[in-house]
This record gives structure tokens, sequence and C-alpha cells, in this order.
């Protein structure tokens, strides 16, 4: 399932409003916030602070969409709708991401919204990198192995394998027999490229290859794939494709 991004629609004319309403309907990774005729009506709004895309219209009552840019700047990213391409142009100046002319066409709309979503999810992505990375979060793990605590870097790991009240850890250069259940090393590994492919396996989804069938190719090594996870295992994927 699509994550929605949530989007309004500054828009005071009564047609191009309703098009845009029906155009966001029919996508449904869209969750259409509001419709406002002005800016201010907008900054005004409980939902300022929620919007990520936002379809400005630039000729509006009490403020442009032009001064809107100038003067609030928000977050948000936004695709301009005007009937003049020379707001258009005047708006990439501001960093807009794209502009539609009027009267918009489908096709048009979609293609600018997809060029906004792929700009978030690279957005979400690098501040997650960011905030890892200042965190120092996931770099790596000291394990159980005989009588020592042995560190081994996350990034190294291909698979975990479970074996009674033991678990082999696989490596790209060799294997460790710990001391330690699954389901305790699973939540150790929360929020990384680790995701649970069968009730015997943790893999890294780095070192996937690819799926054929029931089983998933990893550093050269076939793994089982449960009914049960697989279809996690694909919505996981697509979310870190760019």
């Amino acid at each position: 399932m699509n994550i929605p991004y949530k989007c309004v629609i500054l828009e005071d004319e009564i047609f191009s409003g309703k098009l845009l309403e029906d155009y966001i309907s029919k996508k449904p990774n869209l969750e259409l916030l509001g419709r406002f005729l002005s800016p201010i009506d907008f900054i005004n709004s409980p939902v300022y602070h929620d919007a990520e895309i936002i379809y400005l219209d630039i000729q509006m009552p009490e403020m442009s969409g032009i001064e809107f840019l100038k003067q609030l700047m928000p977050k948000a990213e936004v695709i301009i709708t005007t009937a003049n391409p020379e707001f258009a142009i005047e708006g990439f100046s501001l960093n807009v991401t794209d502009y539609l002319l009027k009267p918009i066409e489908n096709i048009k709309f979609i293609q600018a919204t997809n060029k906004v979503i792929e700009k978030l999810n690279i957005k979400a992505q690098i501040l997650n990198k960011a905030k890892k990375k200042r965190n120092g979060e996931h770099e790596y793990l000291f394990l159980k192995v005989d009588k020592k605590q042995i560190k081994i870097y996350i990034n190294t790991i291909v698979y975990i394998e479970g074996a009674w009240n033991y678990i082999i850890v696989h490596t790209t250069t060799q294997q460790y027999i710990v001391l330690e259940k699954m389901k305790a090393l699973e939540c150790r590994l929360a929020d990384t490229s680790f995701h649970r492919i069968h009730k015997s396996f943790l893999v890294n989804i780095d070192f996937l290859e690819f799926i054929e069938g029931n089983s998933g190719y990893f550093n050269g090594k076939e793994l089982p794939i449960s009914r049960s996870y697989k279809a996690g295992l694909i919505e996981s994927i697509k979310k870190l494709e760019l």
C-alpha cells in the first residue's frame, strides 16, 4: 500500500479547483486535506503545518501565490497552477518543483505529482540516513560467541539463522554461533534493513539479489521465503526504491 501524501489546493476558480479535487481523488497515494480560496485561509487553517504538497494558484485574492512563496516559503513542495507561463518561470526562482498550465490535463497532473513524490522520497531517505549517522545507530553489534563479546558490523551480516536456542550469524566472511534468541536479535535490529522472511531466517535485504517463487537469493545463498512474510518483504523493497 502506498503511503498517502498530504496535499492542499489553493485555488479560487471553481472549475480549476474541482478539476484538481477530481484528479487527486483518483490518485491513491494522495490525501486531500482541503481546498482554500486564498493563502490567508490556508495559513490560518489547522492543516498548514501538515501539508506536504501544495497545488498553488498564482492569481488569488488578498495574497498572490508569488507573494505567498516570497513571504512564507512553506516547507511543503509546491506545484504552481497558472494560465500564464511567465508566472511559472518566476515560481522556479522561488524553488517550486513544477508547474501546470490551465486548463490542467490529467496526464500533466500525474507527471508533476510523481516528480514531487520522488523528491519527497529522496528527502526522507537523506534525512533518515543523516539521523542514523548523527545518533551512531545500527553500525555494529556486540554478540556473545563462546565466552567472548564479539563486535560484528551490521553491514557485513548477510542473514541470521535460527537453530534451537542458538542463532547462526552469517557474515560476508564467516559465521558465528551466538547464544541469543532470534526474536531478541530481531528487536535489536529494528528499523534497519533486516527483515524476517521465515520463522528461521532474518535477512539483510541489502544483500538481496532476486526473488524466484518462494525463494530469495542473498549474496549467492538461496533461502526460503514463507508465504506469510513474502508480501511484507516485497513492500519493504518497494519503499527502498528511488
